[in-house]
C-alpha cells in the first residue's frame, strides 16, 4: 500500500473507532462482507474470468460463480441512540477492491458509504430523514452480482412516508462529476429519485415503483428520465418459489438501475430491460435463475439487443457439504452487427455454514469452462488468449457475509 492510501486508511480507522468508543448505552451494530481466493488457467496466463463486454444493458451477463478473478470486501459500522423519542443512527462503510489475486494497484480503503438518519420527528414521526453519502434503495440478482437498481451516492431524503398500503421515499442527490483530478472537465449534475415501495398487488404479491429524473448542470448537460416496476411474488403458483419480475424504462442522461448515466446522453438515446427472476429451496435442493431481454438505443437511432438465460443450483450432500453448479448463455447484438455470445459452465463443491443455498459462509473449490465466438473478441481481456475462443480455469473461493 502506498504512502496516500496508508494515511487514508489511518483516517477511515480512526473515523471508525471514534464510533465505536462512544457510551455503551449507544448500540454499535457491524456487518460486512468479503470474497477472494487463488486461481489459475493456463501456463504464461494469469487467472482468467469470462466477461461478455457490450453496452450498458450487458452488465449484468456475467454469472459469477468461479468467475470473479477480484478480491472484494466491504465492512460496515452503525452506531444507534436515541434521544428524546427519536432514533438516531450514523453508518460508516469503507470497501476495498483489487482486481486481481494479489495486485498493488488496489484501490485501498475507500467511504462507501457515510450518512446519519433520524426516525421519530415530530413533523413526520413514521418517516426517516437521512444526508450523506448513501447507498439507498438497491435490488440484485445474486447469480450475475448485477443491481439493477442502485440508487447510490451523496444525497438527503426522507424514506417510509406511509402512502395506501405502500411507503413512500424522495431523494435528491448531487454530483460534482469530475472526469479527472486536474478538474478541468467537471460535469455536475443532479438527480431526484421517487419510490414507492410494498403495494399490495394480488395475493403474496407486492408491486414497487421507482422514478428517476437526471440533469446536467453544466454546457452541453442533458435531461433524462427512467421508470421501474418490480413486482415480488411469494408462493409461485402455490409452490416455495419466489418470483420477482423488473420491467424497466430510461432515456436520456438517466441509467436503467435509476442513477446518474452519461449526463451528455441525448434524449433520443433509450434503454429498455426485462428482467424475470425465481428464487427456491426445497429440502436440500436450492437455487436461483435469471432470464433477461434488454435494449440499448444510442442518439443516433443505433440499437443494440441483450440476453441471458442462466442458473444456479445448490444441492447438500450434508449439512456441511454441498454441490453447486452454474451455467448461462449471454449474447448481444449491435445493429447491422454480429451476434456476440458466451457460455460459461462452473462446477464447484462447496463447504458451508449450512445446506441452504443462501448459507454463508462458503469455501468453494471450483472448475469453469467457458466458450465464446469471434463476435465476442477477448473476453478474458488476457493476452495469450486473444486468438482463443474457448478457456478452462479453476480455483477456490471464499464469500462470506455477516
Amino acid at each position: 500500500m502506498n504512502r496516500l492510501h496508508a494515511l487514508g486508511a489511518s483516517k477511515i480507522a480512526l473515523a471508525i473507532i471514534a464510533l465505536t468508543v462512544l457510551p455503551a448505552a449507544h448500540a454499535v451494530d457491524y456487518s460486512g462482507y468479503f470474497r477472494g481466493g487463488p486461481g489459475l488457467t493456463s501456463k504464461n496466463t494469469s487467472r482468467a474470468c469470462y466477461h461478455l463486454g457490450g453496452p450498458a444493458i450487458t452488465a449484468g451477463l456475467n454469472y459469477r460463480l468461479g468467475n470473479e478473478c477480484d478480491i472484494y470486501g466491504e465492512f460496515q459500522i452503525d452506531q444507534k441512540y436515541k434521544a428524546d423519542g427519536v432514533d438516531y443512527s450514523g453508518t460508516i462503510m469503507v470497501n476495498s477492491y483489487t482486481n486481481a489475486t494479489d495486485n498493488p494497484g488496489s484501490n485501498g480503503l475507500a467511504f462507501e458509504q457515510l450518512y446519519g438518519e433520524a426516525k421519530g420527528l415530530d413533523v413526520l414521526p413514521e418517516a426517516t430523514f437521512w444526508v450523506g453519502k448513501a447507498r439507498g434503495r438497491r435490488g440484485d440478482v445474486h447469480i450475475v452480482d448485477q443491481f439493477f437498481v442502485d440508487m447510490k451516492g451523496v444525497g438527503t431524503g426522507v424514506k417510509g412516508i406511509s402512502l395506501g398500503s405502500g411507503k413512500l421515499g424522495v431523494a435528491w442527490y448531487k454530483t460534482d462529476g469530475t472526469v479527472d483530478s486536474t478538474l478541468l472537465k467537471q460535469q455536475p449534475g443532479n438527480r431526484l429519485n421517487v419510490e414507492v415501495l410494498g403495494l399490495d398487488a394480488n395475493t403474496d404479491g407486492k408491486a414497487n415503483l421507482f422514478f428517476t429524473a437526471t440533469k446536467g448542470d453544466f454546457d452541453g448537460g442533458t435531461g433524462g428520465f427512467g421508470a421501474t416496476l418490480r413486482h415480488d411474488q411469494a408462493k409461485l403458483f402455490g409452490t416455495g418459489i419466489s418470483n420477482t419480475l423488473w420491467l424497466q424504462y430510461a432515456q436520456g442522461s438517466t441509467s436503467l438501475e435509476a442513477n446518474f448515466g452519461d449526463l451528455t446522453r441525448k434524449s433520443s438515446a433509450k434503454s429498455t430491460r426485462i428482467v424475470e427472476s425465481i428464487n427456491w429451496q426445497n429440502g436440500a435442493f436450492g437455487g436461483q435463475a435469471i432470464a433477461l431481454i434488454g435494449t440499448e438505443e444510442d442518439g443516433n437511432k443505433v440499437k443494440t439487443t441483450a440476453s441471458t438465460i442462466g442458473g444456479r443450483v445448490s444441492y447438500a450432500m450434508t449439512k456441511n457439504f454441498k454441490l453447486l453448479v452454474e451455467a448461462g448463455h449471454s449474447q448481444y447484438k449491435p445493429q447491422g452487427g454480429a451476434t456476440a455470445k458466451l457460455d460459461k459452465l462452473t462446477i464447484a463443491p462447496t463447504l458451508a455454514i449450512g445446506p441452504d443455498f443462501w448459507s454463508r459462509p462458503e469455501f468453494r473449490f471450483y472448475v469453469t469452462s467457458a466458450k465464446w465466438n469471434a463476435a465476442a473478441g477477448n473476453v478474458t481481456g488476457q493476452a495469450s488468449l486473444a486468438s482463443k475462443t474457448s478457456g478452462n480455469s479453476a480455483g477456490a473461493q471464499i464469500e462470506w457475509w455477516y
